[in-house]
């Protein structure tokens, strides 16, 4: 009777294989409650007495939980929860131990036992957090939120909570949602308008296997487009500057209103020779004006718009400790001597298959009569009549050459109508599919001698 219990007792250790056991044991903490998961291998049916108890470093039991389970004839597994006596630690968890054993009713030898530590075995749920480190104030932000425990598995189901944390202030809440079956979230934020400056943003997910946390440090910065402009490009001295800047919010593209505002010129040998302290309106308009003087350095001028943080009278004022802009804008403009006009020329190709009014013929062929008319008025009106006018027309294939050159005088409508026979021969270029390209250029002098050409 003995020896068959010996037996007995043998073949049930075989048949609970211990190396399977320690391979795949698992745990999770979950509000101060170890989830133990034991499998096991077994080849028939039978019952036992499962113990599972929680061990520190000199061995002392600080949770223990047993019950009597079962075994099947196929691989299996068994969960038991242990709850301490004290609130466990989970940095003291590298330190402590869980021992299992479990005993087959009727014997004395247990049919498996192990020690092994609970930082190996316990599964723990841990963050990636895919995003930026900057952001727009009042804009909105995407997050890619993904649940894994410490083997890269995915933990599917559950919530993740973000929160904004201000030094001072409490938590505030920026999403609360799902995570779904791959273990994946999908957060939209909308971040606090007029808030700059560097906070901490806390990640909470809560999981069957726990729940973790995971802070990051992100920035948030005020972006605003200043549209910089003036009334045109070029300036003579003694002219006065009309300057006006729009601004608009990145974030939503409203007006960016009551901000100071500043406007710099800079002239072409780098002096700054003016500058306004200014705040844009309600429409998120600010602007001024800069006469230059009579004797000033001719070149290319920078006209910049700095923009400072609201609440801020500008960067002169006593108050005011910050004086870097966050939002700049440039614009190159000349400043530069020059003569208007005074009068204009054009030049009119006859309309195909000269029908009124319609439009100029534009391809010839060689040997064929380019005609039309070559009109000259002053900006106020009245014809520049019995003008000088030389026509002339150029061609280029390996250098540049004369096609056809008119020398005549303006009727006194200001007009005068030409007739261009062209060569019996072009060179066609291949990047104009074989066609040659021939320049009609017209200069008009009046009797002041003064002369405008139009091409």
């Amino acid at each position: 009777m003995n020896l068959r219990r010996t037996v007995l007792a043998l073949l049930s250790t075989a048949l609970v294989t211990a190396a399977a056991h320690a391979q795949s044991l698992s745990a999770t903490l979950l509000r101060d409650t170890l989830t133990v998961t034991v499998p096991y291998h077994g080849q028939h049916h039978g019952t036992g007495h499962l113990t599972v108890e929680i061990l520190d470093p000199e061995d002392k039991i600080l949770g223990r939980s047993e019950r009597s389970v079962s075994t099947a004839n196929t691989d299996g597994q068994w969960q038991q929860q242990v709850t301490p006596t004290a609130p466990l630690v989970f940095d003291d968890l590298i330190w402590e131990r869980l021992r299992t054993r479990f005993v087959y009713n009727g014997e004395t030898t247990a049919a498996f036992t192990d020690t092994v530590s609970i930082s190996e075995i316990l599964r723990r749920p841990v963050l990636h957090i895919l995003g930026q480190s900057a952001y727009l104030a009042g804009g909105k932000a995407a997050l890619r939120i993904l649940v894994t425990d410490a083997a890269n598995q995915p933990i599917g189901g559950g919530n993740v909570r973000i929160e904004l944390l201000e030094k001072d202030h409490p938590a505030r809440e920026l999403y609360h949602g799902r995570i779904n079956s791959r273990g994946t979230a999908d957060a939209e934020l909308h971040l606090p308008a007029g808030l700059t400056g560097s906070f901490d943003l806390r990640t909470i997910a809560e999981t069957a296997i726990g729940s973790t946390e995971a802070t990051q440090t992100i920035r948030l910065e005020d972006k605003a487009s200043i549209l910089l402009s003036t009334e045109k490009p070029i300036y003579q001295p003694g002219q006065t500057i009309h300057v006006r800047a729009l601004a608009l919010q990145r974030a939503d593209h409203r007006a960016t209103a009551n901000r100071p505002l500043t406007f710099e010129v800079e002239d072409s040998r780098g002096n700054k020779v003016f500058k306004k302290i200014t705040q844009t309106d309600a429409y998120g308009i600010a602007s001024a004006e800069f006469a230059l003087a009579d004797e000033v350095n001719l070149g290319t001028y920078h006209l910049r718009a700095l923009m400072y943080q609201p609440g801020a009278p500008g960067p002169d004022s006593r108050t005011r400790v910050d004086t870097t802009p966050t939002n700049t804008a440039e614009l190159a403009l000349n400043v530069e001597k020059y003569v208007l006009p005074k009068f204009k020329v054009a030049v009119n190709l006859s309309p195909i298959n000269d029908k009124p009014n319609g439009k100029p013929k534009r391809d010839y062929r060689p040997g064929d009569h380019v005609t039309g008319t070559v009109q000259a008025n002053y900006f106020f009106g009245k014809p520049v009549n019995d003008a000088e006018i030389t026509l002339q027309a150029t061609c280029a294939d390996v250098a540049v050459f004369d096609v056809a050159t008119i020398t005549a005088r303006t009727d006194h409508d200001g007009k005068y109508k030409f007739d261009i026979t062209l060569p019996a021969y072009f060179a066609g270029k291949p990047l104009t599919q074989g066609a040659a390209r021939v320049l009609l250029s017209a200069t008009v002098k009046d009797s002041a001698a003064h002369a405008e050409t139009r091409a």
